[in-house]
């Protein structure tokens, strides 16, 4: 096999598969929602710190609660900046962890012309534009538009060009948080 007929037959390979992908045409958008914000406050007093691990006793119930902190982690007590290594026992801390929840729509359109090749109830096998024939089971409220006007899949017959839009939303949530930890030093 020669250069010229390598270099041939991967141009016609990749002429057929860009005609393949024109054949289906999808765009995907993210629609936002409103965000619903929730403020949480939590109030403890240092009772132990070794490394990232901070012993506090929860109030108002007593409870006490082991957290792993992340190195880097800053604390405003008494109005300056201190990090888990300079904090003392019988620092109270105040959390504020504000967490902002926002939904998501990630809504894909797409759309797709060809000659109905065959179609009874809520099957049809479509001829696309390079030849190829796909088969959908569709549901009966979908809409194909044959000649500008909208069709039910049972109202096709073969040889009708149609074009159809299918939208897929999925939804899902964005998830943000951010705490705050001010304190006092025990006197």
């Amino acid at each position: 096999m020669t250069v010229r007929q390598v270099i041939a037959i991967g141009l016609a390979i990749l002429g057929t598969a860009g005609a393949a992908y024109s054949q289906v045409t999808s765009k995907t958008e993210n629609v936002k929602g409103e965000a619903k914000v929730d403020t949480v406050k939590m109030t403890g007093e240092v009772v132990s710190v070794q490394g990232n691990w901070l012993l506090a006793k929860m109030q108002p119930l007593g409870n006490y609660s082991l957290f792993n902190v992340q190195p880097g982690r800053e604390f405003i007590i008494d109005g300056q900046k201190k990090l888990i290594g300079d904090l003392k026992p019988g620092t109270i801390l105040t959390g504020m962890i504000t967490t902002r929840t926002t939904p998501v729509t990630v809504r894909t359109t797409s759309k797709l012309d060809g000659t109905v090749w065959w179609a009874q109830g809520d099957y049809v096998v479509l001829t696309l534009e390079n030849g190829e024939n796909r088969e959908y089971k569709v549901p009966e409220s979908f809409q194909f538009n044959v000649s500008g006007k909208p069709a039910t899949v049972r109202e096709l017959k073969q040889g009708m060009k149609v074009t159809a839009t299918k939208i897929v939303e999925e939804p899902q949530s964005e998830i943000s948080s951010e705490t705050v930890i001010t304190g006092k030093s025990p006197k």
